[in-house]
């Protein structure tokens, strides 16, 4: 009976990680799973360490109030891997923490199989050696990454980008002419993301409202965070938890950014990114990351599609006059939807989860 140690950090990875192992299961339908996850890889048969929310954080300064919680967290992960017999480490994103638990387990002997690399493309090329001699298989999910990790001498397959797998993409989206008269905002999906970035997108959502009155705004909150986050202040905008069925349905957004930036693209959502972070780490990923965009969609497009709001450059009235030039031009939100449409031709096709475990059989059993 095959026994693996899997480890996602993020409410994304949960659910990538879950198909993932599901994936496995029809190979070896006895096989169990400890590490750490959330909700969806629990329903699959994880027996989780922590709860998700507990490690899902994010930003150096935030990261950095916890690090005694994580390091006695990463402690105790490697004390497992050296006490019991797994058939494979596999580390799900969540790089910070995934990346030292590989080192780990590669020093006993574990084979390590990283799904979805770090994007050290992105902001740490000094750290693609390490990786390399922590890892013995990366399965990529986007096609320049293959030959970015192959240099540095790393196996590296591409597997497509998972968010394909999901039925909520299976099919096109509604052109902009079709849509309802509707603004989502999307502040995230963590708590400190929360306290940050709503009151500046319902300040924005306002400004959009007072031009355009007919407008609707809708909050998309994930499943599990607190709905004492959304009443402090004092929003009187819909809740929806089906984040999707909104961007699917919006005329335009604002969209934090990260994973959902891409979740947005192929829902055919025009929309603006936005991020905000404390000082620190802003400075700090000033430094570190060395790519002219931070959208993921520009960086997989190669150019300025979406627009980019960062730190200062977040501000309502900047959010709300980005959003009210693609609602007045309709040209230039069809144009963005086209991009959207090449985006999603360039992730690959359907079955990265499946991919991903051939790879995975191909290490554990030769």
């Amino acid at each position: 009976m095959k026994r693996f140690f899997i480890v996602a950090g993020e409410i994304s990875g949960d659910k990538h990680g879950a198909r993932l192992m599901a994936a496995l299961r029809l190979r070896y339908p006895g096989c169990e799973f400890d590490g750490i996850g959330g909700e969806e890889m629990k329903r699959v048969g994880l027996t989780s360490l922590v709860a998700l929310q507990d490690i899902n954080v994010v930003g150096f300064w935030e990261v950095a109030r916890k690090y005694g919680y994580f390091k006695k967290l990463l402690a105790r992960c490697a004390e497992l891997l050296r006490a019991s017999h797994y058939d494979a480490f596999i580390p799900v994103d969540y790089p910070g923490f995934n990346m030292r638990l590989a080192a780990e387990a590669r020093k006993i002997g574990t084979p390590v199989c990283f799904y979805i690399a770090p994007q050290l493309w992105a902001w740490g090329r000094g750290r693609a050696a390490k990786l390399r001699d922590a890892v013995d298989v990366l399965m990529v999910v986007f096609p320049f990454e293959k030959e970015f990790f192959e240099n540095f001498g790393i196996r590296t397959e591409f597997v497509g980008h998972p968010l394909l797998d999901d039925p909520d993409f299976a099919s096109g989206f509604s052109p902009f002419q079709e849509r309802r008269d509707m603004l989502a905002l999307l502040p995230g999906s963590r708590k400190q993301e929360v306290r940050s970035h709503l009151p500046v997108l319902l300040e924005s959502a306002r400004i959009v409202q007072s031009a355009r009155p007919s407008t609707e705004i809708v909050i998309a909150a994930p499943v599990g965070i607190d709905p004492a986050l959304y009443e402090a202040v004092g929003t009187t905008a819909r809740i929806e938890h089906n984040s999707r069925a909104v961007m699917k349905q919006a005329r335009v957004g604002i969209v934090k950014t990260g994973t959902s930036n891409l979740e947005a693209a192929l829902c055919g959502l025009p929309f603006v990114m936005m991020y905000k972070t404390s000082t620190l780490s802003y400075l700090l990923a000033r430094r570190l990351i060395s790519l002219p965009h931070i959208s993921l969609v520009n960086i997989i497009l190669g150019r300025s599609v979406v627009r980019e709001c960062i730190q200062r450059e977040a501000s309502p009235r900047a959010l709300a006059n980005e959003l009210l030039r693609l609602i007045d031009n309709e040209q230039a939100a069809c144009e963005m939807q086209n991009e959207f449409a090449r985006l999603r031709t360039l992730l690959g096709d359907g079955g990265a989860a499946m991919r991903a475990a051939e790879c995975i059989f191909t290490v554990i059993d030769p």
